[in-house]
């Protein structure tokens, strides 16, 4: 089966680009379990408090 619209290259960064990706991957592996447990739950909160202001029916 042919994708109606098929995967694109991957670009390669150059410059300011590539310095700044470089930065974040390196920042986002130095989390520790500690960072990485308040992220979640800071995350799973925020979650449940849209669900109780969104209301999606289908």
């Amino acid at each position: 089966m042919k994708n109606k619209y098929p995967f694109k290259e991957t670009p390669i960064l150059y410059g300011k680009a590539a310095r700044r990706f470089e930065r974040l991957m390196e920042e986002a592996e130095s989390l520790t379990d500690e960072q990485r447990r308040a992220n979640r739950e800071e995350l799973r909160k925020r979650y449940e408090e849209a669900c109780k202001i969104i209301d999606v029916q289908i």
